[in-house]
């Protein structure tokens, strides 16, 4: 690892030297570029990492481990598409509150499938990825939360254009995957604008690195989107969206047999239906008024070679956003509440489940000089029912953070945060399976036996530093450094006695706690339209002995060092060239044994000038066709389900504007 490290630090420093000599600082301005953010550490935080909207366009991303793959601190194992999860700094996303457009994505239906992974990355404007709970981050944010936001057709539009077309086709060989779609958009007036899209791919099973067929991993995905907006009028403005996704395929689950064959794959299909309306009014000429309506409708469906788990949910979401000053301090108060509610049952089946959360809540960011204090509480109440179980009560979440402006460039933070829910990580499909007398708390080895049912709770505490500065090595160049040590404590977990295998649900009880820290850097350098960045992640995930935390669904799993460097440069308006290193360290910790591996990805896009609107890009994932299980994946080596090999993806893309 070392050796590698040390390798890195100096290309990027020879490479930026030499960078600096031959791109114009004046390219960056002849580059039209869309900006999507994953954030580490909060809203509230400066510290954003921001990645080009094109980082999709140019890996031909496909799925979630495309959508975060320059992302040192989020692992997504499974192999096939069906089986992926993600986890951020070792804490798996169920345990995260996810949503799409303020949608919230509810809970598993079967291991699990049901609360994230449908999405079309061609949708995407925006991802932003929270790590430190804030009263104003919606419910359930125990190890932070995952927010998609989908593009509206005022964004795809540069001023003077009212209507476009987009035409998309793709392939990729480890899968033999076909991918067609498009996008309709246009402008009525000024302010009204609609957006239609879909996107269609089907793919056989894939071959891992050393050339063997991967079973249970062929399929279909299909979306389709429909979104109106109307924006900016008087400072009103309404987005209306509805979204089908569906997958199908044979598929089986993460893991295989010690001699490398899979399970039986069984006919899966999975299918969602949203409906959102999103209302924001930003009074003209009066700081006190920022609201903002979102609410939603989601129904989801699983069966699984004829047994079928529905899911129905709905939420609403009402706040505003005073801005205001008092003496020296400026103030950005906001102040709001929630409501979600999420019924699950089985085809016919009398046993349903059902989860209701009430939150209130208020968030204060104030400055003061060079200080920035963000402070709150959010109160919920929770009503789950589980079978003959119900789980009642409230609960307050504080929060607290700060960040002075130290100088010549450096800022530095500190925060900590609490969150809550009661809506447990078994899924659907085993819940339906609770008998009617399930007990609660009567697991002998845990530290709550014969206690009441309590809500799962997260403590989070994160700190570091960051730096910014232009003109490190010649004029015209730009550089950003972070550095943050977090630790985070999730108890009580509501998890279940039985359920796997087509065992009923015996009883629920709350699992011991788990805690992940670490430490992540960061490093950014560009000039003109380069761009590199490179990362590293580590993360320990322990259990409350202080022993590594082997793979377990829905909880966390552990996983080595991870570094990330990807770089990008325009060379000038019609040509650009990517490459993405990934390496993650080999893992022996306790009882823990997996091994490391090494993926380089390249990228080029070219957009001819002699056709306009048209685009294409190749993309090579796992280049050198390594032969590797994501260690956030089920099972050893040997038995856990091994990923993609090498992956030579060619896109094209037809843009038409009038």
């Amino acid at each position: 690892m070392t050796n590698l490290k040390k390798g890195a630090w100096a290309f990027i420093l020879s490479a930026a030297l030499v960078t600096c000599g031959t791109v114009k600082a004046d390219e960056e301005e002849t580059v039209e570029m869309t900006k999507m953010t994953v954030t580490a550490e909060g809203e509230d935080s400066p510290g954003i990492k921001e990645i080009d909207a094109e980082e999709l366009q140019r890996n031909l991303a496909a799925d979630m481990k495309d959508i975060f793959s320059a992302e040192p601190s989020i692992e997504i194992g499974g192999g096939s598409r069906a089986a992926q999860r993600i986890y951020v700094r070792g804490i798996e996303a169920t345990n995260l509150n996810v949503t799409i457009d303020g949608a919230g994505q509810g809970m598993n239906h079967f291991q699990h499938r049901g609360n994230i992974g449908g999405i079309s990355p061609d949708l995407l404007k925006k991802v932003e990825v929270q790590t430190m709970p804030t009263a104003d981050q919606g419910a359930g944010a125990l190890g932070g939360s995952i927010k998609f936001e989908t593009v509206d057709a005022q964004d795809l539009l540069p001023s003077g254009k009212k209507a476009g077309i987009i035409l998309r086709g793709g392939y990729s060989s480890v899968d033999n995957g076909e991918t067609l779609g498009g996008s309709l958009f246009g402008l009525f007036g000024e302010h009204a604008g609609i957006l239609l899209n879909y996107s269609g791919t089907t793919f056989d099973p894939y071959e891992d690195g050393s050339g063997k067929t991967v079973t249970g991993s062929e399929g279909e995905d299909k979306s389709l989107f429909f979104k109106a907006s109307l924006l900016d009028i008087n400072g009103h403005s309404l987005r209306l969206s509805i979204e089908n996704n569906k997958d199908q395929g044979l598929y089986t689950g993460d893991w295989t047999y010690g001699d490398g064959t899979s399970r039986t794959p069984t006919n899966q299909v999975s299918e969602r239906d949203t409906y959102i309306i999103d209302y924001r009014y930003i009074s003209p000429g009066n700081d006190l008024v920022d609201m903002k309506i979102n609410g939603y409708w989601n129904e989801s469906m699983l069966d699984r070679s004829g047994t079928e788990t529905i899911s129905e949910g709905y939420g609403v979401d009402v706040r505003n956003t005073s801005r205001f000053s008092i003496g020296g301090t400026k103030h950005a108060l906001t102040f709001g509440a929630d409501r979600s509610s999420e019924t699950g049952e089985e085809a016919g089946d009398s046993t349903d489940v059902d989860v209701k959360n009430t939150g209130i809540y208020l968030q204060d960011r104030m400055t003061l000089s060079r200080f920035m204090f963000s402070f709150g509480a959010r109160f919920d109440d929770f009503d789950t029912t589980f079978s003959n179980i119900n789980i009642t009560g409230n609960e307050v979440s504080p929060n607290a953070g700060v960040e002075l402006e130290i100088g010549k460039g450096f800022t530095g933070f500190a925060s900590y945060g609490e969150a809550t829910r009661a809506k447990g990580i078994i899924p659907i499909g085993w819940l339906v399976d609770t008998v009617e007398n399930a007990e609660v708390n009567q697991v002998e080895d845990k530290n709550s036996y014969g206690k009441d049912m309590q809500p799962e709770s997260s403590e989070t505490v994160e700190y570091g530093i960051r730096y910014e500065t232009s003109g490190l090595f010649c004029n015209s160049d730009r550089f950003n450094a972070h550095l943050a040590f977090f630790d985070t404590e999730i108890e009580n977990l509501i998890v279940q006695v039985g359920g796997s295998r087509g065992l009923p649900v015996t009883g629920l009880y709350n699992d011991d706690p788990i805690t992940s820290k670490g430490y992540e850097v960061k490093l950014g350098w560009g000039i003109g339209a380069f761009n590199t960045n490179i990362g590293f992640t580590h993360a320990d995930t322990e259990d409350e002995d202080g022993n590594a935390v082997a793979f377990s669904r829905r909880k966390a799993a552990s996983a080595g060092d991870t570094l990330v460097w990807d770089s990008y440069w325009h060379i000038n308006q019609d040509i650009g060239l990517g490459y993405t290193l990934k390496y993650v360290d080999s893992l022996n910790r306790d009882d823990i044994s997996r091994d490391g591996y090494t993926l380089h990805n390249i990228q080029a896009v070219y957009s001819p000038p002699f056709i306009k609107g048209l685009s294409f890009t190749l993309a090579v994932h796992n280049l050198f066709d390594e032969q590797y299980s994501s260690q956030a994946s089920s099972g050893e080596d040997d038995t856990a389900a091994p990923e993609p090999g090498r992956d030579i993806r060619a896109g094209i893309s037809y843009r038409v504007l009038f």
